[in-house]
């Protein structure tokens, strides 16, 4: 298996390098590329492009850079559409994949039995701008998450119902975030946009009960920086989001406690 790993970059040069050093460390017979879409402003170009040369991966990274910039979600479908393998794994420029985290995650897919399994995910670690590990938000992240326990295979719906798949470190079939990945009013929560999208289509995802990456919360990241999240938009998905006539009563649950009292 080969698989594409898709870096949207903006202007952090150092977490960036941080965040390849990572990618670094994984098996390297896995990776058949890896594509930076960087949307910094120019003057970022030159660093950028230095940590890659010094990161030991340059044969493997092919550098693109927007001007003007194309935003975080369409530049994320641009990675996508340019990709040449049939798995996708998404780094924020940002965080960092734990080490040994790109084989358990092909592992779990090259073992997959079940055609419907689309997706792989795992957990992750929150740490904070200087790359501390927090471990009570890491806790209270699983916990809410429902990324707990041993790994499960389930309809991606009832992933949603917790709002478990990750907004990057996952491993996923080209062909379907090709077809899913793509709104034309997703705001700046595409990312539930795509699993909600998933999940109507029928699919599966598999969670391997295994930390595969390190999340970086900060103040300048897209969700905590400007307006925050789009709640109206993500309440509007959660209530496009598909599930069986018995689960109504938990999506309303879930989605009315927090989404419909910002919206």
């Amino acid at each position: 298996m080969l698989i594409s790993i898709l870096i949207p970059a903006y202007a952090r040069p150092e977490q960036l390098g941080e965040a390849l050093a990572s990618i670094a460390l994984q098996d390297r017979s896995l990776i058949g590329e890896i594509i930076i879409g960087d949307d910094s402003p120019r003057s970022y170009w030159a660093s950028n492009q230095a940590v890659i040369a010094a990161s030991g991966l340059a044969e493997l990274v092919e550098y693109l850079p927007s001007e003007p910039p194309k935003g975080t979600y369409p530049n994320q479908w641009f990675l996508a559409s340019r990709a040449k393998h049939d798995h996708l794994l998404f780094l924020h420029n940002d965080d960092q994949l734990c080490p040994g985290a790109l084989g358990l995650l092909a592992n779990a897919c090259a073992n997959e039995t079940d055609p419907r399994v689309k997706l792989w995910f795992g957990t992750h670690l929150i740490m904070d701008e200087a790359g501390v590990v927090d471990p009570e938000r890491t806790t209270a992240s699983d916990h809410w998450f429902g990324r707990q326990g041993a790994g499960a295979t389930r309809p991606v719906w009832e992933w949603c119902l917790t709002e478990s798949i990750p907004s990057n470190a996952f491993l996923v079939e080209r062909a379907s975030y090709l077809q899913y990945m793509r709104g034309e009013h997703d705001g700046n929560v595409g990312d539930w946009a795509f699993s909600v999208r998933l999940a109507n289509s029928g699919a599966w995802a598999h969670f391997i009960g295994r930390v595969v990456s390190r999340y970086r919360v900060q103040a300048g990241s897209v969700t905590s920086a400007g307006r925050g999240v789009d709640a109206h938009r993500a309440y509007e998905l959660a209530c496009e989001l598909r599930v069986p006539p018995e689960m109504e009563a938990a999506k309303r649950k879930r989605f009315n406690r927090y989404m419909l009292v910002v919206a």
